[in-house]
């Protein structure tokens, strides 16, 4: 029997990149799926496209519209949800944004935001679960940041402030969580081919173009079949892609020695290439 089959996901950030692919696969193995996204037009595409590949009349897939940044709407969603479709036993949490530029042109708003979706919505949604989790006695739970939430990257301050906080955050959970048999995982892809990345593109300093490039870039397909397989095997870090554990390696085994020297002179040769 598949690992899987007849289990139960909560997704955030369902509709659309990460999220929705890591939804496809789920529901291919015989998982039922209860997305949430703001866009309810979004999740329903997504759901209609979700249930095109399911084979057992037993798998579900249902939507609701939350807002991951407003507390007392994940409170209420999440208990809605629940009541119902049931506990869930695994909730990933792919909800996010990305917010490119130099900290000196960045806004307080903007950070503000990218603090609130990115930190605070993992945080909530973590927060509403963890009692019907607890109550059901086991569970496991996903929190996506990034590699640049292990490494700083030029041009990323507001988003690598946020991701290093998942990472914190999931460490913590790791070892707090144990005791009530409920498991967590921590995500760290590179660059992701997702709706972020033209967002993004016009903010995007030459430098940070250059310096993301030593990670490589994936699909949301090939960072779902990682989460997956990592999931299946219990695995705590999920670093997906070769080149992005390479580097991530590399930066730990010389403290960051190995990956800041080429970062600087890659940063340095952007600059002047720019006319900077």
């Amino acid at each position: 029997m598949a690992y899987f089959s007849g289990k139960l996901a909560f997704i955030t950030g369902g509709s659309s990149g990460i999220g929705l692919a890591v939804a496809n696969l789920l529901a291919r193995e015989g998982c039922s799926l209860v997305l949430f996204a703001r866009g309810q037009d979004s999740l329903d595409k997504a759901c209609r496209t979700i249930e095109a590949g399911i084979n057992k009349a037993s798998q579900r897939v249902q939507s609701i519209s939350m807002d991951v940044a407003d507390h007392h709407d994940v409170q209420q969603k999440i208990k809605t949800a629940v009541e119902k479709f049931g506990v869930p036993d695994l909730l990933i949490n792919s909800a996010g944004v990305s917010s490119a530029g130099c900290f000196e042109n960045i806004s307080y708003d903007q950070f503000d935001q990218c603090m609130k979706i990115n930190v605070y919505g993992t945080r909530n949604t973590v927060g509403a679960i963890l009692p019907y989790m607890k109550q059901k006695g086991c569970g496991h739970i996903v929190n996506i940041s990034s590699m640049a939430g292990l490494i700083g990257m030029f041009g990323y301050s507001s988003y690598c402030t946020t991701k290093y906080a998942l990472v914190g955050f999931s460490e913590c959970l790791r070892g707090e969580l144990k005791r009530y048999n409920i498991q967590v995982t921590l995500v760290c892809p590179p660059e992701v081919k997702t709706p972020f990345i033209e967002k993004e593109a016009a903010a995007l300093p030459a430098e940070s173009r250059a310096v993301k490039s030593l990670a490589g870039l994936l699909t949301p397909e090939a960072v779902a079949r990682a989460i997956v397989r990592g999931v299946k095997n219990g695995k705590f870090l999920i670093v997906p892609g070769f080149a992005a554990k390479s580097l991530y390696f590399w930066h730990r085994f010389s403290n960051g020695f190995l990956t800041r020297g080429p970062s600087d002179w890659i940063v340095k040769l952007a600059a002047w290439r720019s006319g900077k």
